[in-house]
């Protein structure tokens, strides 16, 4: 018996071995804040900065409006300091040695106690705890899949609906589809919690509104950012074999995709990818994004860094037509959020106060299936932690969120529509002639 547990210890032992041996490690490495580019030629040694230091690793990218966050591994340190200071580039140091801060928040990621927001939480956590919540709520709660991952990992939706013979508009909130930022499904999962258990105060927010949630959307790089490198980015495809896998699937729709903000090398993380929808979790999304464009009144996609509220457009400086409703309803989100802990987060177009992307979930949503009230969410924080937000902040970023998550609710529900929708309308041209489609405006907003 002893022999047993002793050879059962070892395999414990040797696994965890293995586990610590694969795993990418950031010993050294640094993230510079680069302060904002003041001028043409300053911006310009940013993206030349980006093209030709390839283990440069931009947290953000090349900005005029905001400042620009770089990883750099020890041995580019001295060289990357030359560039900047040469280029008359003012940096900062924001984090020493990047690998203490994973080491520290892996302690508590690696603990699984059950589904909280004391610590981030593993996929398999996430997705058996949906199932209890459909399993003990079958009136409320149903669970499916909107579609598989690469490697045949389901790409998990909660619905959730107190009245579904009332049709009432749904709001369709996904998070993870960038590996690395964490806070992104610890948030959609308290959004899925909070309405499970409402105050009666907030009754309206399920009596009036139906939920479709996908908490993790990269659940392969999602998985792989616990195993094998924290900071993996993009999905885990194989179009151009195993030395560059992934693809940014932020970058993967079809809408103005390949334009501003990518990469061509399959080697950046922003490499939008071989062609559109390449990769099964962007398609999965937009033809469900697509599919249900009659009943889905607001998009709202988690990601994290910078506390930003962004509206469409990323490709372009052009705004959708009715860009002041968006931008007004923004604004109220984010006053709410604030009223919470105070943190400030600013709203608008991301061609407009951060950097052009093209590719993206929120322009699709936008500009294809016509979402009205289509959102990016940057979380928390300004790039003091960035990616590795310390477990200590999830609870306070959930509870301040789900504020701003409230008044896009309840807009949606005031508006729900007693007549024919824009989408009634636009499918009614369509399935008459194929052809009007150039009668209707890009953003999907207006008939010409």
């Amino acid at each position: 018996m002893l022999k047993a547990r002793g050879l059962i210890l070892l395999g414990i032992a040797l696994t965890v071995a293995t586990i610590i041996a694969s795993e990418k490690r950031y010993s050294g490495y640094k993230v510079y804040t680069v302060k904002k580019a003041r001028n043409d030629t300053e911006y310009k040694a940013l993206l030349e900065l980006q093209k030709n230091f390839k283990k440069v690793d931009f947290w953000s990218d090349p900005s005029k409006r905001r400042p620009t966050d770089i990883m750099v591994s020890p041995e580019d340190l001295t060289k990357t300091e030359q560039f900047l200071s040469s280029h008359g580039l003012e940096y900062s140091v924001a984090i020493n040695d990047v690998q203490r801060v994973v080491e520290k928040e892996n302690v508590r990621s690696t603990r699984q106690s059950g589904m909280n927001w004391r610590d981030y939480q593993r996929l398999r956590t996430i997705h058996d705890w949906l199932d209890s919540l459909a399993a003990f709520n079958p009136q409320v709660a149903q669970t499916g899949s909107i579609g598989r991952s690469t490697e045949g990992r389901n790409l998990k939706m909660i619905k959730l609906s107190k009245n579904p013979e009332k049709k009432n508009p749904v709001i369709y909130i996904d998070g993870g589809i960038h590996a690395r930022e964490w806070i992104s499904p610890a948030v959609t999962t308290y959004i899925i919690g909070k309405l499970m258990s409402l105050s009666p105060q907030d009754a309206d927010l399920l009596e009036n509104v139906d939920w479709h949630i996908v908490p993790v959307l990269n659940p392969d790089g999602y998985e792989y950012t616990f195993n094998e490198d924290r900071l993996w980015r993009k999905s885990r495809s194989l179009h151009n074999g195993p030395n560059c896998p992934g693809v940014d699937l932020n970058r993967n729709f079809d809408f103005h995709w390949g334009e501003a903000g990518t990469n061509d090398d399959p080697c950046r993380n922003t490499y939008p990818g071989p062609y559109p929808f390449s990769e099964p979790e962007a398609n999965s999304t937009a033809s469900y994004l697509f599919n249900n464009r009659n009943k889905i009144r607001a998009y709202l996609t988690f990601h994290s860094y910078s506390q930003l509220w962004l509206t469409p457009y990323g490709y372009t400086e052009d705004l959708p037509s009715d860009y002041e409703e968006l931008e007004s309803l923004g604004l109220r989100a984010a006053r709410a959020l604030q009223e919470v802990y105070g943190t400030e987060y600013e709203v608008g177009a991301p061609s407009h106060i951060l950097y052009s992307n093209s590719g993206s979930s929120r322009d699709y949503a936008k500009g294809v299936p016509g979402i009205k009230y289509s959102y990016t969410i940057e979380l928390r924080d300004q790039g003091d932690f960035g990616f590795l937000l310390p477990p200590q902040q999830i609870l306070s970023t959930c509870e301040e969120t789900w504020e701003g998550v409230k008044v896009i609710a309840r807009q949606v529900a005031r508006e729900r529509p007693s007549g024919p929708t824009f989408s009634d309308i636009y499918n009614s041209i369509v399935d008459r002639d194929p052809d009007d489609r150039t009668k209707v405006d890009v953003a999907g907003i207006r008939l010409r």
